[in-house]
């Protein structure tokens, strides 16, 4: 096996708003890698189809911080829901700066209502395709200090004394070994471990696992957050919120309202539409009659409605995974427990989603705390050591009936039993020194299903210990 070898100042692993935000604000003088796992676009941020969430035109951030609190079910750590809202409200004009062109209507900015928020103020570029016109804008701006590469699989942090000192894994098929004065993790999230989801299929938990392996903290990985519409069809498509907050409603098959019990009706916050589409007996459509202007407001969905043949009138829907909230423990700038190492976006638990994230504050999240890793990055050449990697040995056919597995107990109402089973059978894998690039990816998922499933273990036992002690004190549970 050929192998290649880079020197650099900093190591960004992602290649999505967090990681390209981090490369545009760190200092010229540095020499950055920027490594994506596959395509450059292969990120969540590129689907995103929810704009920004920014109080920008309103007199304060307060509303934005208590509708956050509200639908983190007040888990969500109040200084660093600060910090997002508040450096929020110029991030809009920051993109601006950088190219981006916000969606506008007579008036001016056309800024949208989504679940959970009091107010419009859900920035949009392009309707629907709010990622991918953010993205490619911000990465034609990447100046020449960085240097992209596609393709690029990290499975290994290696570490020099307490400090990362760099990474290894594979380019294309060449083993990569990259010596790095500061390493960033904006890997994203777990929605690709399973088939139904809103996420690429790439992004599968890499960077908790690169993270745990070096001894980073990790939080909250149990707090998973399922999308309540995604397009019910064979393969799953994010149908964006902004369309409730233009006017549809979830109805059923006779039409009825299935939100009508809950105050915000079809806008509540996720997590209740969600559990409450999972429980509804029989199928659920978006009634999208008073939409004005669908069309133009909504190409990706009429674009995706008409390859699937659906009438946009009526578009059918059921949950999918999501967001995690969940990830590296970080302080207010990026900075992990372990020196040298930073982790930015869904890879990271900055404290601002709690148990529910609020609608479009994740591109926010992005933005906001890449920004704030750049500024404090301390970069410092460390000599590098290759730790040396290991794999499971697995044939395809196994990966695929764990990955089945996985599907079976990551969802909305997961059983212990399922997660058990499925921690009891990956426990008995064999390991490889002899590892391919498609060993290593298959390792990484494994492992990181493997972290989710212990953790949703101890949150389990955790409710049972819970509801044990409130039964023999008489509290009804």
């Amino acid at each position: 096996m050929s192998l290649q070898f880079e020197k650099v100042d900093v190591l960004i692993i992602g290649a999505g708003l967090a990681a390209v935000t981090v490369a545009l604000h760190l200092p010229r003088a540095l020499n950055v890698l920027l490594v994506s796992k596959h395509e450059l676009t292969s990120s969540n941020s590129d689907l995103a189809q929810g704009g920004i969430a920014s109080s920008y035109l309103e007199p304060s951030s307060v509303d934005h911080e208590r509708d956050t609190l509200i639908a983190s079910k007040y888990a969500a750590v109040p200084d660093r829901v600060y910090t997002l809202v508040e450096e929020g409200r110029t991030a809009i004009q920051e993109m601006e700066r950088f190219g981006i062109r916000f969606d506008r209507d007579g008036s001016g900015y056309a800024v949208g209502r989504e679940g959970a928020h009091g107010l419009n103020r859900i920035f949009h570029v392009g309707g629907d395709e709010t990622g991918r016109h953010v993205m490619a804008t911000l990465r034609r701006k990447l100046p020449d200090n960085v240097t992209v590469m596609e393709h690029v699989l990290i499975d290994t942090l290696t570490k020099t004394g307490d400090r990362v000192s760099g990474a290894t894994g594979f380019n294309g098929e060449t083993r990569l070994h990259v010596q790095a004065g500061a390493v960033v993790l904006a890997t994203g999230g777990i929605g690709g471990l399973i088939d139904w989801t809103s996420n690429c299929r790439s992004v599968t938990g890499d960077g908790l696992v690169l993270a745990e392996a070096v001894g980073a903290r990790l939080t909250n990985l149990s707090r998973i957050q399922f999308h309540p519409t995604l397009l019910a069809v064979d393969s799953p498509h994010l149908v964006t919120e902004a369309l409730r907050g233009a006017g549809a409603k979830l109805v059923d098959a006779s039409g009825r309202h299935v939100m009508e019990q809950h105050p915000l009706g079809s806008l509540a916050p996720r997590d209740a539409v969600a559990r409450t589409l999972t429980d509804h007996d029989g199928p659920v459509y978006l009634d999208t009659g008073r939409v004005e202007r669908l069309g133009e407001r909504f190409p990706k969905l009429m674009a995706t409605c008409v390859a699937h043949g659906i009438d946009v009138r009526r578009v059918p829907v059921r949950p999918g995974l999501h967001f995690h909230m969940g990830g590296v423990d970080v302080d207010a700038f990026g900075r992990t427990t372990v020196a040298g190492l930073y982790a930015v976006g869904e890879v990271a638990d900055t404290g601002v989603h709690g148990q529910n994230r609020l609608a479009s504050n994740s591109l926010l999240e992005c933005w906001v705390f890449g920004k704030r890793v750049a500024a404090a990055m301390v970069v410092e050449e460390t000599p590098f050591t290759v730790n040396e990697t290991i794999g499971f040995e697995v044939s395809d056919d196994l990966f695929g009936r764990y990955r089945q597995q996985i599907g079976e107990w990551l969802t909305i109402s997961p059983q212990v039993g399922k997660i058990a089973s499925f921690l009891e059978n990956t426990q008995q894998l064999a390991l490889t020194k002899h590892v391919t690039r498609q060993l290593s990816e298959q390792t990484l998922s494994l492992q990181a299903a493997r972290l989710l499933a212990r953790a949703m273990m101890r949150t389990e036992d955790t409710y049972e210990q819970d509801r044990f002690a409130r039964t023999a004190e008489g509290v009804s549970t």
